[in-house]
């Protein structure tokens, strides 16, 4: 018992120190530690088929009563199960927007020759114990430092209107392949609805604390409270559709190549639960969602605000990643990331164009953005991007 002991203090120290050297201002505790550990068991325990895709990332299928969303201590006695659909749809009075000329869209079962997982299951990416530090680590050190400049720089389009509330917001994203971004670094371009402190956002990033590598990625977060969480690998969203989605690894675009590859994106409130579904793709598949149970204020309510655009953070003294496509600003969407079709969900729970909107960013010389407003086949547009810092 005394050998077990002393290897168990040893195992600690090796994985305390290896969280320190990779984020020197933030530390795992050992409830978290032993948490990881916890579930990865659990995690391995319910799969019972894998998904590789064709960027070579794989998906286990875990039962969806074992995903990582119901390790959440507001969802313990939760009475959801995997055939849960909304209740309700807000009622949509924008049109839909085709792509314009040449632009393709991606599809939610993109490269995955319609593989799922079996009714009951859903996919959560694999992933080791480093992967679920870096996770953790990354999470705290990100809700910490957001918004604080220096290291951290936004380009965005803004709701402006202090008496609105939103039941949800929408966008057809462009998105681009980034190589500039190392170590700590991360370049997002995202949707973001928010009350008070609770968040909720989606859209594409490039995140080595998260991943390891420069691969663009679909990526989503929540902050309720004081649990804030990446993704699907720690309590909060509901994953309920079979194909893998979330933390998917886009093919390779770059600036004035054509194609310009985009995404739709939706995230409304359901009028009668109060849960916060995630759309996603050409056919808008219902991926899942934040129950309104892990909200204790805010986004138990509508949104107060909404934002579109990109965000970039580098440790001081460090050149800065690019945002967006990389470039400053061409005017031109075949160079420049884009959100197009800016669309909110108002109180009614109707669907508009976006309204009152006015533009921030924090560094002009390295970062910008433009509202166009209403653009022809574009729908409500905006344009962001930059090299960063240099």
């Amino acid at each position: 018992m005394r050998g077990f002991f002393i290897v168990s203090i040893v195992l600690y120290t090796v994985l305390l120190c290896y969280c320190k050297s990779d984020q020197q201002r933030v530390e795992l505790s050992r409830d978290e530690l032993l948490e990881i550990e916890n579930q990865l068991v659990r995690l391995n325990k319910s799969s019972i088929k894998a998904i590789k895709t064709q960027h070579g990332d794989i998906y286990d299928c875990v039962d969806f009563y074992e995903q990582p969303a119901f390790d959440h201590p507001l969802l313990k006695n939760h009475k959801y199960d995997f055939g849960m659909r909304p209740s309700s749809h807000p009622y949509k009075m924008v049109r839909r927007y085709k792509p314009p000329k040449n632009v393709e869209q991606v599809s939610i079962n993109n490269g995955l020759k319609g593989e799922k997982c079996p009714i009951g299951f859903v996919p959560i990416r694999r992933t080791t114990k480093e992967d679920l530090i870096r996770a953790k680590l990354f999470t705290k050190s990100y809700t910490s430092s957001i918004n604080s400049p220096p290291t951290f720089h936004h380009a965005l389009v803004y709701t402006s209107d202090p008496t609105k509330k939103y039941n949800g917001a929408g966008t057809t994203a462009s998105y681009y392949t980034l190589y500039n971004v190392t170590g700590s670094q991360y370049t997002f371009g995202r949707m973001k609805l928010q009350n008070e402190h609770d968040i909720i956002q989606a859209g594409w990033g490039v995140n080595p604390s998260l991943y390891g590598d420069d691969q663009t990625r679909i990526l989503i977060y929540f902050q309720a409270g004081q649990i804030s969480c990446f993704n699907t690998l720690c309590p909060g969203f509901v994953l309920v559709y079979p194909q893998p989605m979330i933390e998917m690894t886009f093919n390779e675009t770059l600036p004035g190549k054509l194609p310009t590859w985009e995404f739709d994106l939706n995230i409304y409130r359901d009028n009668i639960t109060g849960n916060w579904w995630l759309q996603f793709g050409t056919d808008l598949a219902h991926v899942g969602y934040w129950p309104s149970s892990i909200f204790s204020g805010g986004l138990k309510d509508l949104a107060t605000y909404v934002d579109w655009g990109g965000e970039t953070y580098s440790p001081l003294g460090q050149i800065g990643p690019p945002m967006g496509s990389g470039l400053l600003l061409k005017q031109d969407t075949r160079y420049d990331a884009y959100c197009r079709a800016l669309t909110t969900i108002n109180e009614a729970h109707i669907q508009e164009d976006a309204k009152h909107t006015h533009i921030s960013s924090i560094d002009i010389d390295f970062y910008l953005v433009k509202d166009w407003g209403f653009k022809s086949d574009f729908g409500h547009l905006m344009t962001y991007g930059g090299p960063g810092p240099r």
